[in-house]
C-alpha cells in the first residue's frame, strides 16, 4: 500500500498493527481538505512511507546535496544526521545519558519537528515565574535563536525559527 487515504477519526494505531510485520516508517502529512466542509477531522491524511522513494520524491523533492528523495518538508534526514553529527563534539547537557537521547534523535530525524535539541539557560532571555507544577516550577522564555527549520545549501548553515516563546 503506497497511499491510504483515512479519516483522522479513524486510529493511526490500527494501520501500524496492519502492517507491523514489514515496520515501515511512514510520515503523514495534512491533504487538501474538501471545500464544502470546515472540519478538520474530516481532513484526508495520506501516508507516505519513507522505503518508497518515488513518493517520497513527489512530495518532499530531491536533496540538493545528495541527491535523494526527501524525508521531510525541505529535510534530507541522512544529510542533517551527518550535520548533527559534526555537531555533538560542541554541546553537552552535562548528563552522559541525556546527551545520548538527544544524540538518537537528532540522528533519526526524519523532519524538523522529530528531533530534541539541547538548549544552555544562558540562552534563554526574559524569564518568568509561572507556577508550581506537580514536579516543579513552570516557567515560561524567550528563545530568541529558535530552532532547526532546515539546511540552506547556499550558505551552509542552518535555517531557523528564530523568538520562540
Amino acid at each position: 500500500m503506497e497511499i491510504s487515504k483515512m479519516n483522522s477519526k479513524e486510529n493511526l494505531k490500527s494501520l501500524w498493527k496492519e502492517y507491523n510485520n514489514i515496520y515501515q516508517e511512514h510520515v503523514i502529512t495534512n491533504s487538501t481538505i474538501d471545500s464544502t466542509t470546515e472540519l478538520i477531522e474530516e481532513a484526508d491524511y495520506k501516508v507516505v512511507y519513507l522505503n518508497d522513494l518515488e513518493k517520497r520524491k513527489q512530495v518532499y523533492g530531491i536533496c540538493g546535496e545528495c541527491n535523494e528523495p526527501g524525508t521531510g518538508y525541505h529535510w534530507c534526514q541522512p544529510c542533517n544526521a551527518k550535520r548533527f553529527k559534526d555537531n555533538f563534539k560542541n554541546w553537552t547537557s552535562g548528563n552522559k545519558d541525556i546527551d545520548e537521547f538527544i544524540q538518537q534523535s537528532q540522528l533519526n530525524a526524519v523532519y524538523f519537528t522529530k528531533y530534541l535539541e539541547w538548549i544552555p539557560f544562558e540562552n534563554f532571555k526574559n524569564i518568568t515565574y509561572i507556577t508550581k507544577g506537580g514536579f516543579g516550577k513552570i516557567y515560561s522564555a524567550e528563545w530568541p535563536e529558535g530552532c532547526i527549520c532546515s539546511w540552506d545549501i547556499e550558505n551552509q548553515k542552518w535555517k531557523m525559527y528564530d523568538n520562540i516563546k
